[in-house]
């Protein structure tokens, strides 16, 4: 997900969609301003629904999620749906009920396993269906749910997530964007990013005639209904994190075109486009997404779900990392690096989100600081030194520093993505990190963490995703380099804080010293430019001197390689309050572009 902060670039200033309203309700406007404070909104929507990632209850751990098969009934006007979800399981031990979670806004129907009637039992945010007979550990089953009603709306997406509802020119126009709230809100799930159904989902999506329905994986079919619905039929293999299955619908037209990727396959890339808009998408695709793509796998490896698609769909929100089908919703703006940075941020968590996925809440910034740094990349090689920088400029001085970027204390990825810093500063470890490493054990590593081999570029599909965490990360990094990189790591993801390089001249001398938030070891070497002459400079506990001609000039690092505290941004408050105003204005915008409706 982009940052909610102006943490990496530029934003949109498009022009207002068709039907846009003319003012923003209140309760947006509330909504928005805690968009921009990462704070929760206290809306209709349930306390423990809000929450998505948080640790499986006891009953959720006795089973194993195989298959996720998912039928829906959009009814745009009265903005409900109705649905059944059927959910294969393994029993990983004796079962005699099962427990999904789903918002309380939504009603249980009935539920079923071998069509045998099953009873439930509403849970608050979750629901225990009751097994007609025992299951026993190893064995698999399929019980089927039905639920429906309306599900909840989203404020402020996708920051602030649900149904979005809008249309274009009295089509509707629809989305779901849940990534800090998860799939319960409009599905019945285990809302946890550690079990992903491992044999892949089926989407079932009816929608009035009229309506194209983009989802995740590949278009199986498209069956007309007598009563003026038409059911499109998606299918994938591949396990998907319960927030990347999403579904889109409206007056679209499918642009596609053939790429072949770095592993010698030939893949669809699609963008479900508005109508109005299609010679935009096709610009696009053409221009910058198969760009993006040679970029990724050069730098990264084969793109994860070549055996279906790469997809983008517009929507009536700015985005979101779904599974082979990106929401996309920058208005086609050319940024001021060369390339459309939503598109870019989007596609990268196909790598880093989707194939590799992060265990726990905590390591959020596994997707979001790898996902930021990699537009900086990219603007270096579309513009050089000065596009990196600029980049990385920009994310220095987003910089919070009020919580840490590795925070035990975080109990579910709302929580997480409530430090914004999880981008910007996450990015300027990596940053620091590769300047450190070199390139080839950097993006060696990188490239471990996401397949488990340094060389990954003849990898056939399917390629299996993994979930990691930042000790994994460390492990990995440190066997690239040689040596322990801890210190490095824990130095700027468990403090809030960041390393201050201490100089002064006295004697004769430049004394240097690290003062470190918790008192941590941090033995980074520094490059200092004296009189236009450069050393590196080794670095340990206690201070150090180097000599020093009177009236020498003194750079610093110069070449900007080393996270490190610098007098050019406030504190904790003063950064937050800094940029809440700008973000309520541009959230603002945003309802109106997008004629979010309530």
């Amino acid at each position: 997900m982009l940052a909610a902060a102006n943490a990496f670039g530029e934003t949109t200033d498009g022009g207002v969609a068709d039907g846009a309203a003319d003012a923003v309700p209140a309760i947006v406007i509330s909504a928005l301003e805690a968009a921009a404070r990462g704070e929760a909104f206290a809306d209709d929507l349930h306390p423990e629904t809000a929450k998505t990632g948080k640790p499986p209850s006891s009953v959720q751990q006795a089973f194993d999620v195989r298959h996720y098969a998912l039928s829906v009934r959009i009814q745009p006007e009265s903005r409900s749906i109705e649905g059944t979800l059927d959910l294969t399981f393994r029993a990983i031990e004796p079962l005699s009920a099962i427990e999904l979670d789903l918002d309380p806004d939504l009603t249980v129907h009935a539920a079923s396993m071998a069509g045998v009637a099953a009873t439930f039992e509403r849970n608050g945010d979750s629901f225990t269906v009751a097994l007609p007979v025992q299951v026993d550990a190893g064995e698999t089953r399929v019980v089927r749910v039905s639920y429906g009603g309306q599900p909840h709306i989203a404020l402020a997406p996708p920051w602030h997530g649900g149904f979005v509802w809008s249309e274009v020119d009295g089509t509707p126009w629809f989305a779901t964007a849940v990534q800090t709230e998860g799939c319960d809100l409009w599905w019945p799930c285990k809302d946890t990013y550690a079990d992903k159904p491992e044999e892949g989902v089926e989407v079932a999506v009816s929608a009035p005639r009229g309506v194209m329905v983009a989802s995740v994986g590949v278009l199986a079919g498209v069956t007309e209904g007598d009563d003026g619905f038409d059911t499109w039929r998606w299918v994938s293999r591949h396990p998907y994190t319960g927030y990347a299955i999403a579904i889109n619908g409206g007056p679209y037209e499918v642009i596609e075109e053939s790429y072949t990727g770095v592993n010698g396959t030939t893949y669809p890339v699609q963008f479900w486009a508005l109508k109005k808009n299609v010679d935009k998408a096709r610009k696009l695709v053409l221009s910058e997404v198969f760009d993006d793509l040679a970029f990724f796998e050069r730098l990264l490896g084969p793109y994860p779900w070549g055996d279906e698609k790469v997809g983008f769909v517009e929507t009536p929100h700015l985005g979101m990392e779904h599974q082979t089908i990106n929401g996309y919703g920058e208005q086609y703006k050319r940024g001021k690096h060369g390339f459309d940075q939503l598109l870019h941020h989007e596609l990268a968590h196909e790598w880093f989100g989707n194939v590799m996925t992060h265990r726990r809440p905590q390591d959020a910034w596994l997707h979001e600081g790898y996902g930021a740094y990699m537009q900086a990349v990219y603007a270096e090689e579309l513009v050089g030194a000065m596009g990196y920088f600029d980049r990385m400029y920009e994310a220095y001085v987003s910089n919070e520093h009020c919580l840490p970027v590795v925070n035990p204390g975080v109990g579910d990825v709302g929580e997480a993505f409530d430090n914004r810093d999880i981008y910007t500063k996450g990015a300027w470890m990596l940053h620091t990190l590769r300047r450190y490493m070199g390139e080839q054990p950097f993006w060696g590593g990188t490239r471990r963490l996401l397949y488990d081999t340094r060389e990954p570029w003849s990898l056939a599909y399917p390629i299996a995703p993994r979930y990691r965490t930042t000790e994994e990360f460390i492990r990995i990094m440190s066997e690239e380099a040689g040596e322990d990189l801890s210190w490095l790591v824990a130095a700027y993801l468990d403090e809030a804080g960041m390393p201050e390089l201490q100089a002064r001249r006295q004697d004769g001398q430049l004394k240097l010293a690290w003062k470190v938030p918790g008192d941590r070891p941090f033995p980074m070497p520094v490059t200092i430019r004296i009189n236009g002459e450069e050393q590196r400079v080794a670095m340990g506990g206690a201070p150090v001197a180097v000599p020093l001609p009177d009236g020498a000039s003194v750079i610093l690092d110069p070449h900007s390689d080393i996270l490190r505290d610098l007098p050019i941004i406030g504190d904790c408050a003063e950064q937050t309050d800094a940029q809440i105003q700008y973000n309520i204005d541009r959230f603002t915008r945003m309802a109106r572009e997008y004629s979010w409706q309530r």
